[in-house]
């Protein structure tokens, strides 16, 4: 690397000293000559009239010499003249400053403009503007030496600092303009080496293309002439769709043939191989066959072709192949952009003695102004966009440019903007005959040379031989117009109100489904369709346009698409599809013939299922398609079983709380009893009140009526009277009568208040719990408590005795009260059933722990074996025989301790008794609250 670094330097040096240092010396012997003869001199008589003479000499002197070198020297030694220039005035300023002074003499700065002069003009180096400030300023510091002027040491000094400095300036100046220009000629050898490198692959890229060309051709012919021979009949009969097969596959191996020709006049375009052979011609002969030809295509499309001014062209001498070219490509695009009703017109007139205009006019689509320009470039198109309607490679008018161009013409397009038809004007000289014929040249018997190949690129039939006048073409050996006539009927056919473009390919055997295809080649469409046609049913569309109303209509079971279609393409479709919730279930293969990763991934990102790159094998094909339809079937099925089990998962939810509400009034049901023993005592204390009340008041009703009729004038009979009544009714008077009615009233109220409590307690708990509502704030000892009253009754008809222990002061969680209260309610049950009827100990403990609030229900029954721990929280299961309970209180239990993102759990050994667990996280703001009495 380092070493290859030297011998770029040391080129790059050779090319300094032998191209570029000579040039640069003139230029700078040149300014010096002119500053010594019109600054200097003048300089000269001013500052020092005394001696202008004796300096006019020696500037005369030193003009000679620079003369000499700019003339001679500076050409053939530009390094020693580079030395010889800095010489020569060196010993000039120090001749001159000796003269003047001396030390205090100001020529000095000569040498200063001389050094830096010499190193910014010319590309010397930095070892080269070195040398020379070193010989200025050793000159300059020998001046004591001979001079007899009295030296003035301080200004000596002073002026060999300036000196010194301006030579390290000139030196360092000299070594980054050196690096500079070092770096300039490295990236221009580089530029140089890239050129040659890509001219080297171009020409390399031409022959491959030119060889590869001719090695398609042979395959390409033993393709289309077993083709040919297939569909003249020379085999025998075929079948009608075998016919239009092998029509349909001759077509597209003659359209293959002639962009090979075409890209093979390329190559040899770029190879500056392509000769043209100019011979007399008949420019009207060329134009009336081909338009003759073409008039069936015109016809069927319903344009008028025109032909006018040839009578007047003379004849030229051009290459007849090679303007063919030009014409059919030039018809053959007026025809493609014409619609129905247009007119095309070729017209020719002549310019002076020595050329022929000829221009090709349609009344078609036209050109923008921003594009006629472009439309001759290679590979170009008007419009190159994934929706256009028409097909083409793009490199016909760039082929018809070259040919015209070889001929010494020019050619141009003219257009007034788009829908306002478009003129192709050409002019082509007269010219001369080429003196000798190619060896290659073939000559009909009409006159007429034929080079390049085919006359029409491959695909233009040659010439009848031993015919006189002109030639005539079959109609399918202009395959390119044919195909844009078949385009153009194919959309008119879109425009049909038949099944609105929509075809339906009906199939006997047994279809797996419905398959729509998206394609404007009629003849890729037809082949899609009769492939997928053997197991599907199949339905056309001719763009993307109408394959999405069709598919809006009636949604296929798979959509195969082609990217690059008019009006909507395949992947614009493919956005709509998957972008509508109706239809972005269907499957979509997109099939083109561009196999760019980037298109593929945008395909991808836009929900494409697949991609099938042209060309295809058809069993890929088939086997995508099966295979995209299959799952898609199974999507639905799935989807219509996740419906179903989504049903039955919402029937299971609502049977589910229809369960726990049952378990929950059977849970009351089993408390009847005990509930009605408790009601039953309070209304028994309230009913006896009440009728000892009924005796009292009516005591005091007649007190009340025997007091109406005393005389209150007269009290001795008042006091008379009371007395006899309180001896009859027993002593009691009316202040005993009025404290028994309250008594007894106090007795009634304290028995309803006891009713509506376990009424209360009842209520809340039957209350049935909401899916999905939201909790509230939940105070555990108020439930708590309220369970413990309803299942008084049953604790005491079991004998049992029970312990309970609440923490002061606990916060309320949040949460759903009737279900939790419907966990203590069973809870409770199973530890009172447990017990058997035979007397034991419940203990009941609730507070908190941590974060959570904990509440342990325990029993000392039987105990639970291990055995069976793990299947005591499963629906339907139980412990207990038929009539003891239905298995569904401790899973309804965990669920609901669940929903609060609590645990529910069980300890117990076999003959320990069990003890339950429930632990309820904390989830709202502490709030302390009062404990229950």
């Amino acid at each position: 690397m380092k070493e290859a670094g030297h011998t770029r330097y040391r080129d790059y040096r050779d090319h300094i000293e032998g191209d570029l240092l000579a040039p640069a010396l003139r230029n700078a012997v040149l300014i010096f000559f002119l500053l010594q003869t019109f600054v200097f001199i003048p300089a000269d008589w001013i500052l020092h009239p005394d001696q202008f003479g004796s300096f006019f000499g020696l500037r005369l002197a030193l003009n000679a010499a620079l003369w000499v070198i700019y003339s001679g020297t500076a050409r053939r030694w530009p390094v020693p003249s580079v030395g010889a220039v800095c010489a020569l005035g060196s010993l000039l300023f120090m001749t001159m400053v000796v003269q003047t002074g001396g030390v205090s003499s100001g020529y000095y700065v000569g040498m200063i403009l001389l050094v830096v002069g010499m190193g910014v003009i010319t590309p010397v180096d930095a070892r080269q503007s070195a040398a020379i400030g070193a010989m200025m300023f050793a000159s300059y510091a020998a001046l004591p030496l001979y001079t007899s002027d009295p030296i003035s040491w301080a200004t000596f000094g002073e002026n060999l600092f300036f000196l010194g400095a301006a030579c390290a300036e000139a030196c360092w100046a000299s070594m980054h303009m050196d690096r500079m220009r070092f770096a300039d000629f490295c990236q221009k050898r580089e530029l140089e080496e890239a050129h040659d490198e890509l001219a080297q692959l171009d020409r390399a890229k031409s022959r491959f293309s030119a060889n590869i060309h001719h090695e398609l051709r042979t395959p390409l012919t033993l393709i289309l002439s077993p083709l040919d021979a297939l569909r003249s009949g020379e085999l025998g009969p075929l079948p009608v769709e075998v016919q239009k097969t092998v029509d349909m596959m001759l077509a597209n191996g003659r359209r293959l043939h002639r962009m090979i020709n075409n890209l093979l006049d390329f190559a040899k375009l770029e190879n500056e191989q392509l000769a043209l052979v100019r011979r007399p011609m008949q420019l009207s002969s060329l134009v009336e066959e081909l338009l003759a030809s073409a008039e069936p295509l015109a016809r069927r499309k319903q344009v008028q072709l025109e032909m006018n001014g040839f009578g007047e062209v003379p004849t030229i001498n051009g290459d007849a192949a090679a303007l063919d070219k030009v014409f059919v490509n030039l018809v053959g695009n007026a025809l493609k952009f014409t619609d129905s009703g247009g007119r095309i017109t070729v017209s020719a007139k002549v310019m002076g003695d020595d050329e022929v205009a000829l221009a090709v006019a349609d009344t078609g689509v036209g050109i923008p102004p921003s594009q006629l320009e472009a439309v001759f470039d290679r590979f170009a198109q008007v419009d190159d966009s994934a929706t256009r309607r028409h097909e083409g490679t793009g490199i016909g008018l760039a082929l018809a440019k070259e040919m015209v161009e070889l001929h010494g013409g020019r050619i141009w397009a003219a257009s007034d903007g788009e829908g306002r038809g478009t003129t192709i004007h050409i002019v082509i000289p007269i010219g001369e005959p080429d003196a000798v014929l190619d060896e290659e040249t073939i000559r009909d018997e009409s006159g007429r040379a034929h080079g390049l190949g085919d006359s029409l690129a491959g695909l233009v039939e040659a010439v009848d031989a031993g015919t006189s006048g002109p030639s005539k073409r079959e109609v399918g050996s202009l395959p390119e117009m044919d195909r844009s006539v078949l385009r153009w009927a194919d959309r008119q056919a879109d425009e049909s109100p038949q099944e609105e473009g929509v075809k339906i390919i009906p199939k006997s055997a047994e279809l797996l489904g419905e398959i729509l295809i998206a394609e404007d080649n009629p003849d890729m469409r037809a082949l899609l369709a009769m492939l997928v046609g053997r197991e599907f049913r199949v339905r056309t569309a001719k763009n993307g346009r109408e394959a999405l109303e069709a598919i809006r209509k009636s949604p296929p079971d798979l959509v195969l698409s082609d990217v690059m279609m008019p009006e909507l393409s395949g992947l614009e479709l493919c956005r709509a599809i998957k972008g509508d919730a109706d239809t972005r279930h269907i499957p979509v293969v997109l099939v083109t013939s561009k196999a760019e990763r980037d298109m593929k991934i945008e395909g991808l990102e836009l929900g494409a299922d697949d991609y099938v790159t042209k060309p295809f094998h058809p069993r890929e094909l088939l086997a995508r398609v099966r295979s995209l339809v299959r799952v898609a079937s199974l999507q639905r099925e799935l989807a219509h079983q996740n419906s179903e089990l989504q049903t039955t998962l919402d029937e299971l939810k609502q049977a589910e709380v229809q369960l726990v509400q049952s378990e929950r009034l059977a849970a009351i049901g089993e408390l009847a009893a005990g509930l009605a023993h408790e009601v039953n005592n309070p209304v028994n204390f309230a009913l006896n009140a009440v009728r000892a009340m009924e005796t009292s008041v009516r005591d005091l009703g007649e007190l009340a009526a025997e007091m109406m009729e005393m005389d209150s004038e007269n009290p001795a009979d008042l006091i008379r009277r009371l007395e006899t009544y309180q001896r009859e009714s027993g002593g009691r008077n009316a202040r005993e009568l009025v404290d028994t009615v309250l008594e007894l009233s106090g007795i009634v109220g304290d028995g309803l208040k006891r009713t509506a409590s376990l009424v209360g307690d009842l209520h809340d708990f039957a209350r049935p719990g909401r899916i999905g509502a939201v909790h509230g704030p939940v105070d555990l000892e108020v439930g708590l408590r309220s369970t413990l009253t309803l299942v008084g009754h049953s604790i005491s008809a079991a004998n049992a005795r029970i312990e309970v222990e609440v923490e002061p002061g606990l916060p309320k969680i949040s949460g759903d009260p009737g279900g939790l209260n419907q966990v203590f309610l069973n809870l409770l049950k199973n530890a009172v059933e447990a017990l058997g009827g035979g007397g034991g100990e419940i203990g009941v403990v609730l507070a908190r722990d941590g974060d959570s609030i904990v509440l342990r229900i325990r029993d000392d029954g039987p105990g639970i074996c291990s055995e069976k721990l793990h299947q005591l929280f499963e629906p339907f299961y139980t412990t207990k025989d038929a009539q003891g309970g239905t298995g569904l209180g401790l899973s309804i239990s965990q669920r609901i301790v669940a929903e609060h993102d609590g645990s529910l759990t069980v300890e117990s050994e076999e003959g320990a008794g069990a003890e339950f667990t429930v632990r309820l996280p904390l989830t709202v703001p502490l709030v302390s609250i009062p404990s229950a009495k």
